[in-house]
């Protein structure tokens, strides 16, 4: 049966044997001056995260397996879902022990789409500047929402995280009551470019490739 898009994890990302791996927004601005000296700034379209992503050595036929992927990934249309593997947790949660079971979820939206507030939490629970979030938001294609926290929060007495400032903004369509992942949101990535390794002895080392997210 064909594979379907976005590859979930378990078809591809957790299979990558990564050695290392880089993930920010892009800027997706140019500047100009004017005559007095002013530096404006102009948004060219959405800020897409991306990053490359450097493949560890391995033996031969694991990736082979592995560029099986790539060559399919290459092909038009083709994603596949990714998270940051340097931050599997929040900061001040380590381990997701004090989450526990709870099940945040959107309480708030700000109309200037920079701030949020998170209901569903534990009383006094941290969300500490630089911790990821994550939600969903449409349908046909699910789009994956994938923020920084710019300004962190505590969770009040009723479990509620108000004015969380992230970035970058939030985008039209986000929704009251979606659920929050925290710590290690996923995003959905499309393939830009890709370098295959080279082999040696038993194993092949080198390979590499660079991601965009994408929101179709």
């Amino acid at each position: 049966m064909a594979l379907a898009w976005p590859l979930p994890l378990s078809e591809f990302f957790d299979t990558l044997p990564i050695a290392r791996i880089t993930s920010r927004p892009g800027a997706a601005n140019t500047t100009s001056e004017t005559h007095g000296g002013d530096v404006i700034k102009h948004r060219l379209g959405s800020r897409l995260w991306g990053g490359r992503i450097v493949l560890d050595k391995d033996h031969h036929s694991a990736i082979a397996a592995i560029e099986a992927r790539l060559s399919l990934l290459d092909e038009p249309g083709a994603s596949f879902l990714l998270w940051d593997t340097r931050q599997p947790h929040p900061a001040a949660d380590p381990e997701k022990f004090i989450l526990g079971s709870s099940a945040p979820v959107i309480e708030a939206l700000n109309p200037n789409n920079r701030e949020l507030d998170i209901s569903g939490l534990p009383a006094g629970y941290i969300l500490s500047r630089g911790d990821l979030l994550g939600f969903t938001y449409g349908a046909n294609p699910t789009r994956y929402a994938y923020h920084r926290i710019a300004t962190g929060a505590v969770a009040s007495g009723a479990g509620i995280a108000a004015d969380i400032e992230v970035t970058p903004f939030i985008r039209p369509g986000a929704a009251l009551g979606a659920a929050v992942t925290l710590g290690n949101p996923v995003l959905k990535a499309t393939l830009t470019t890709a370098q295959y390794g080279e082999g040696r002895s038993a194993v092949t080392e080198g390979g590499s490739f660079n991601w965009l997210q994408t929101l179709r």
